[in-house]
């Protein structure tokens, strides 16, 4: 076994007490507020499993999108399909790749650098970047606090600067050297 392997599944064995340690913290919190309020625990519990069952649906698609794309993309592809010439094509799947990504952003570096060597335009990963920012699942407590007007507004002024962002990118000359 080599030493990343044994990294990654001390990271995943971390994670996953770290996980039961916030899960007994929660159980303890309500176990809490019934103990002070039954009332209004039953009522945040309520709450919480309302919230819980309104996102269920768009993680487990968000979910399904990211096992299909791990199965089925690879770098030299996806570099074919977001390269240099691209353009508005090639823009628009780095804003979809980005909107379905999950996890923190660092994580995705490393396949962003070997798109980019591969001949992926550095339009098409700042636009991925940027685009990381709109996340459907979010939208269902998005809408409950900020209103329908305010989340499709937010929206379509991160998919504008997106691709202005990507834009700008493209023509500094910077990014020749990346």
């Amino acid at each position: 076994m080599s030493g990343s392997q044994g990294k990654g599944r001390e990271g995943s064995s971390a994670m996953l007490r770290n996980g039961l340690i916030f899960l007994a913290c929660v159980i303890v919190v309500y176990a809490i507020a019934f103990a002070i309020s039954p009332s209004t625990g039953a009522e945040a519990l309520t709450i919480s499993v309302s919230v819980l069952s309104g996102l269920l649906l768009p993680i487990c698609l968000v979910f399904v999108a990211l096992v299909l794309t791990n199965l089925f993309l690879r770098p030299r592809h996806v570099a074919g399909m977001l390269g240099r010439g691209s353009g508005l094509r090639g823009s628009a799947l780095a804003l979809l790749a980005g909107i379905v990504s999950t996890g923190p952003a660092y994580a995705w570096y490393s396949l962003l650098a070997t798109i980019r060597r591969e001949g992926g335009g550095a339009a098409q990963i700042a636009v991925f970047l940027f685009g990381r920012s709109i996340k459907p699942f979010l939208w269902p407590a998005m809408l409950a606090y900020f209103g329908v007007l305010f989340v499709v507004l937010l929206n379509v002024l991160i998919v504008a600067g997106a691709f202005a962002v990507g834009w700008i990118t493209e023509r500094l000359p910077v990014h020749d050297s990346l």
